[in-house]
């Protein structure tokens, strides 16, 4: 009886560390998803409508996060003026850069906050007055958060929110004057949102 008491408790404290190594094992795994990893995938500038681009996310250990992403759109509209009608057709591309700080670093998610800068280009065609390669910025800061679910741990998900500053300096081509300047300073709420598979 005492012998079989023993060999019981020897087998509870076997399982025990055992159970212990397990647990041990997944959450160092789990730490392991969100730190020093790649992602490429998707994501999606709120601006008024959607502008899409394709980005690259990275984490140096848990905290530290680097990002860059690319967007282009086209538009077209109409446009009457002293009685003619003009066709505008254009298209606009973005660089953006941003550094994120992990505030709160979980197994499946984060908290962050960061700063971005992009730059970017303006083409607008048969208008009144022609926008060629016109350039401009959107400095930014932001919070956000990325998480995964456990079952699909190298998908994540990320939301950012934040307030971003579009500069705008440049000349404007005109037929009548050769150029007229224009100087545009917006700033506002802006959100951004992805999904990246990470290696």
């Amino acid at each position: 009886m005492k012998k079989r008491f023993l060999n019981g408790i020897a087998l509870a404290v076997l399982m025990l560390f055992l159970s212990a190594g397990f647990v041990f094992a997944a959450d160092e795994a789990e730490k392991n998803f969100i730190s020093n990893k790649v992602g490429v995938g998707y994501q999606g500038m709120v601006a008024g409508n959607f502008l899409n681009g394709l980005s690259v996310r990275g984490w140096i250990g848990e905290r530290i996060g680097l990002e860059a992403s690319g967007f282009y759109g086209r538009g077209s509209a109409e446009m009457e003026q002293a009685g003619y009608k003009y066709d505008i057709k254009g298209d606009l591309w973005l660089v953006e850069a941003k550094a994120m700080y992990a505030l709160v670093a979980r197994s499946y998610s984060k908290f962050y906050a960061g700063g971005k800068f992009g730059y970017g280009q303006i083409g607008l065609s048969e208008a009144p007055g022609n926008i060629d390669g016109s350039s401009f910025m959107t400095p930014g800061l932001f919070v956000g958060s990325e998480w995964s679910f456990p079952q699909l741990p190298e998908v994540g998900f990320n939301f950012d929110v934040g307030y971003s500053w579009l500069i705008y300096n440049n000349k404007l081509s005109d037929d009548g004057d050769p150029y007229v300047y224009m100087n545009l300073n917006m700033n506002g709420i802006s959100a951004t949102f992805g999904i990246h598979y990470y290696f």
